[in-house]
């Protein structure tokens, strides 16, 4: 592996590369590259991908209780969040039962960053992504190992939580091609810890209820460990798609592997390749994985076609052209 960052020296905050994390403050209004002007926020410089809503990611949130319309009983709770444009001046955004653990997307964020500083490893922030309900967090290690002479990739740590209930609480590894900024996202090839959304029971500490899930979530999250191999595999993984021209037969038998992504889907991804990539099937994984990270509306659609895809053309590159 090749380091780019020495984890024991703080780089200036001007690069955002750190083993611990540096951020800047800011006054007045922040121009992040995929949203516009919004109100600052201490993530200058991350781009955050924001859809459906223009609400910060960081808003306050409240978890109001619910009751059974006739005999009164506790049914559960609404979750609700700020927002100015609404007349009550919050939004529902979904329910959850009275054992839901509701942590705020800063709280995740700040699990996130813990998990990354105690890995030792380089890395810096990279993006946001939040539909008023969903909310994924990218942090980019910055250890890299080359496809070609170039061409570095690496490893991303994802998280990702929601206030609907739609996205348990997960941690991941994702693979990083940092010439174009493309994610790639994998169950199957890359580490991955998830979690409900439930306090502990009383008797399994003694300490306030959402600590003692936060030390359960960090002790259980190994993934980190998985880096070196998950790394060396996905190289491997890329070189072999490298290696495999662009013919009608591996076209064929790469396109039989992602049944669960749409024609439509599948159109803007040959469109970006015929435009942009090289002729081979390494061409082909990028070009997707191009589509699924820098849509400018990214939907959660967009995170489970990138898992269906880097899924389906790695397993080929193993099965087929090992």
């Amino acid at each position: 592996m090749n380091t780019n960052e020495n984890t024991a020296l703080p780089v200036p905050s001007g690069d955002g590369a750190t083993g611990t994390v540096i951020v800047d403050h800011s006054t007045g209004h922040v121009s992040h590259r995929d949203i516009g002007a919004i109100e600052p926020t201490e993530l200058d410089g991350i781009t955050i991908n924001r859809t459906k809503t223009g609400i910060s990611p960081f808003v306050p949130i409240l978890k109001t209780p619910t009751h059974s319309q006739n005999s009164g009983t506790l049914s559960g709770y609404a979750v609700e969040i700020e927002d100015d444009a609404s007349p009550t001046g919050y939004r529902h955004v979904g329910n959850v039962s009275k054992n839901y653990l509701l942590l705020s997307n800063e709280e995740v964020r700040e699990l996130a960053c813990e998990i990354a500083v105690q890995s030792g490893i380089a890395f810096k922030e990279s993006r946001i992504f939040w539909d008023g309900a969903r909310f994924c967090h990218i942090i980019d290690f910055l250890e890299t190992e080359a496809v070609e002479e170039g061409d570095e990739v690496g490893l991303s740590l994802i998280t990702r939580s929601s206030y609907d209930k739609s996205w348990r609480y997960e941690c991941a590894l994702m693979g990083k091609r940092f010439v174009c900024d493309n994610g790639a996202i994998s169950g199957e090839f890359f580490a991955r810890v998830s979690f409900k959304h439930l306090k502990p029971r009383a008797s399994d500490d003694e300490g306030p209820k959402e600590e003692a899930w936060k030390g359960v979530v960090r002790q259980g999250l190994t993934v980190i460990d998985r880096a070196p191999d998950d790394l060396h595999r996905f190289v491997q993984g890329l070189r072999l798609l490298k290696s495999a021209p662009m013919t009608d037969s591996h076209l064929r038998e790469a396109w039989g592997r992602l049944p669960t992504i749409g024609d439509s889907i599948k159109g803007q991804v040959v469109s970006r390749y015929v435009a942009h990539e090289e002729p081979t099937l390494y061409g082909l994984f990028n070009a997707g994985t191009n589509v699924f990270s820098h849509r400018e509306k990214m939907t959660a659609a967009d995170f489970s076609n990138n898992d269906a895809f880097t899924s389906g053309l790695l397993g080929y590159a193993f099965e087929a052209l090992n």
